[in-house]
């Protein structure tokens, strides 16, 4: 049957129960649909596994009379999220998630007291679920336009800040809530005036970590690192979060500014979004955008030289006319020149040379 309405759809068909049971999706523009054997279950008890009462109806056909043993079409009504059963997440605690998403999909829904309750009493269980499929979740709750309300939730769930640090269901910060929420609201604010150019997503993800609570010589980067072992990100995502995490604050003068562009590159819009909404004194919208018209300024006048600088020496002419030996100097070396070039320092090879030359006899740290 699925392999037929496929067909006729026509739709993409991806096999969900494997060897185990019938289960099959499929994917067409603006539609996704499930099938699913119940293996002989009367429809109510198959209603009875679903996640919300919302969910759980269903329309017999022929004929469309509507099967609703939990009153889901009330609550859906009554804009009102509720769990079916008092097993319905403990049964997958994958869904105390999924209800932190529907919070930030459904405007103007709410979450009963009991379902609540019921959710917190299963968030520790998220050691059972693997770390992709929370990782897939979480990247829909991230995109979703109101992520607010889901953050929110997140928070009384006490998935943050456990979840980020391998100890689901401890909701304990050493932040305020309420501080968080006022950061993730300037951000939204700074985001809806960057005409688009902010990666919602992306930024959000680096606010929640930059506010976890941390241990006495942790970092934010080293919350990514283990998050990103237990496959709650793509090396894609950490690599894109430690673009926006290296900086604490937007730089002001030339020099740190054009540094800034370099390292962040196509993602910089989203980091000085991010920036503004992080720095411990509150940024106002017009320092915001004034922050913003000189970086575009310096983007419009020094583009090229800031974003795809062209190398005034090699370590080819270091090896030759310094007589350095290739290795780990020699890198730190081109490093710090091709800062300083970025920067504005450095402008001809000669120049890069003098200053090579000073490195030798006196090294400095290695450029980050």
């Amino acid at each position: 049957f699925a392999r037929r309405l496929a067909s006729n759809l026509p739709a993409r068909l991806v096999e969900l129960g494997g060897n185990r049971f019938a289960a099959y999706r499929l994917v067409a523009e603006g539609l996704t649909l499930d099938i699913w054997d119940r293996q002989g279950a009367p429809l109510e008890a198959d209603l009875n596994r679903r996640d919300l009462t919302i969910h759980s109806f269903a329309v017999e056909l022929p004929g469309g009379t509507v099967v609703d043993p939990f009153h889901g079409l009330v609550d859906l009504e009554d804009h009102t999220l509720r769990a079916t059963s008092e097993t319905s997440f403990s049964c997958d605690p994958l869904r105390v998630l999924r209800l932190a998403r529907f919070a930030g999909q459904l405007p103007g829904f709410t979450v009963t007291e009991q379902t609540l309750e019921l959710a917190i009493g299963s968030a520790a269980d998220f050691e059972r679920v693997a770390g992709e499929r929370i990782r897939v979740e979480l990247e829909r709750l991230l995109a979703l336009p109101d992520f607010l309300s889901a953050a929110e939730l997140l928070v009384q769930l006490q998935l943050y800040p456990g979840l980020w640090q391998s100890q689901p269901g401890q909701g304990a910060s050493s932040r305020h809530p309420e501080e968080l929420m006022t950061r993730l609201r300037h951000l939204e604010l700074f985001a809806d005036h960057t005409r688009d150019r902010v990666e919602r997503a992306t930024a959000r993800q680096a606010l929640l970590f930059v506010n976890l609570p941390m241990s006495t010589g942790q970092t934010a980067l080293d919350a990514v690192d283990s998050c990103l072992g237990e496959g709650l990100l793509t090396k894609a995502s950490a690599k894109r979060l430690k673009r926006l995490l290296h900086f604490e604050g937007l730089p002001r003068d030339s020099a740190g500014q054009r540094w800034f562009l370099h390292r962040n590159g196509d993602l910089w819009p989203t980091a000085a979004c991010y920036l503004a909404a992080t720095q411990e004194r509150s940024c106002s919208l017009l320092e915001y955008q004034e922050n913003l018209t000189r970086l575009e300024a310096l983007c419009r006048k020094s583009g090229k030289e800031i974003f795809e600088p062209e190398p005034l020496i090699t370590g080819t002419d270091l090896v030759s006319h310094l007589g350095l030996p290739t290795g780990r100097a020699l890198g730190q070396i081109l490093a710090t020149l091709k800062r300083r070039q970025v920067e504005g320092g450095l402008s001809t090879r000669a120049e890069a040379l003098e200053l090579a030359a000073k490195l030798v006899r006196e090294p400095i740290a290695e450029a980050d």
